[in-house]
């Protein structure tokens, strides 16, 4: 693995109102659609002149006006290091799809812009519009794929909206379960920043179910097999923490592991199949090498 980390640059981030955001307060809009800061945090900025409205200073609670146009500077910044390779598993006229290293998110978001897929993309293809059909967190790997065209964009849109995707995933965890197969279906909503979660706590809960298989167990870690049937955010993190099988190397959702772990990240997006009249391929992402021994052991009889 060979990680990349730009020198540092000025971050500065220009963008109309989107149309719920109409009537919002300024440091309300910045919370709510940038949780990775808190209101607080948002604030500040704002107060420190950092945040500018249609080239005017604006205090927090002035209330978002159609047409906006917002300007924020984050000032000079270090992105973290990412892996930028590219890998790709299969292209034709209509799609690229990659098997996505880690860490690196598909877009850039909050520390991240540089080293991000789309931004890699722009540079590994220039005159092409990097239009991903799915999104992957910056720590899951595996199969990601890009629309070569506007009208190939919006087909996979539907699938993926409309749930018309199979989408099966390699989890390693912390622990081992109690049942060769087992389905979570526990409802997920948001309980702080961007942080999902389950039980009382969670805020707007939304129904979500997830199957899963367990594959092998290795050293006090086990390798699952698992299945979404539902596309909540973080799903398949929050569903398996609730079972007391954390993925590993999950900093928000289990625990970080030592220094010689670092980069080696427990969810793969490993097998995306579409349900579509269309002749769509099936794509599949080797998994990382940290992921052989248990697929090896589960090769092995009980």
């Amino acid at each position: 693995m060979t990680l990349y980390q730009p020198p540092p640059s000025e971050q500065v981030y220009t963008c109309c109102v989107p149309l719920k955001y109409y009537g919002y307060a300024l440091a309300d809009y910045f919370a709510d659609r940038f949780p990775y800061l808190e209101r607080e945090e948002w604030t500040q900025k704002i107060l420190g002149g950092n945040v500018t409205v249609n080239e005017r200073c604006e205090p927090p609670d002035y209330l978002l006006q159609p047409h906006d146009r917002i300007v924020t500077r984050m000032g000079l910044r270090s992105e973290p290091p990412a892996d930028r390779e590219l890998e790709v598993i299969y292209e034709d006229a209509r799609i690229r799809a990659f098997n996505k290293k880690a860490p690196i998110p598909v877009h850039p978001c909050g520390r991240y812009f540089a080293n991000s897929m789309t931004e890699v993309l722009k540079i590994a293809y220039p005159g092409e519009t990097p239009r991903p059909a799915q999104r992957l967190d910056a720590t899951t790997t595996g199969a990601l794929v890009f629309a070569k065209t506007r009208e190939t964009a919006t087909a996979l849109s539907k699938l993926f909206s409309q749930n018309k995707v199979r989408k099966e995933y390699l989890a390693l965890v912390e622990g081992a379960p109690k049942e060769k197969l087992f389905t979570v279906d526990v409802p997920i909503g948001k309980i702080r920043g961007s942080a999902r979660g389950t039980g009382e706590n969670a805020l707007k809960p939304q129904s979500a179910q997830t199957d899963v298989e367990w594959l092998s167990t290795l050293n006090g870690r086990s390798l699952l097999k698992v299945v979404p049937r539902t596309g909540r955010t973080n799903q398949i993190r929050v569903h398996l923490a609730h079972c007391g099988l954390p993925i590993v190397n999950d900093a928000v959702y289990g625990s970080a592991k030592a220094e010689e772990e670092r980069f080696q990240y427990g969810l793969h997006a490993h097998r995306l199949e579409f349900d579509s009249p269309d002749e769509w391929p099936v794509l599949a992402a080797p998994p990382p090498d940290h992921f052989l021994p248990y697929l090896l052991e589960g090769l092995r009889p009980y």
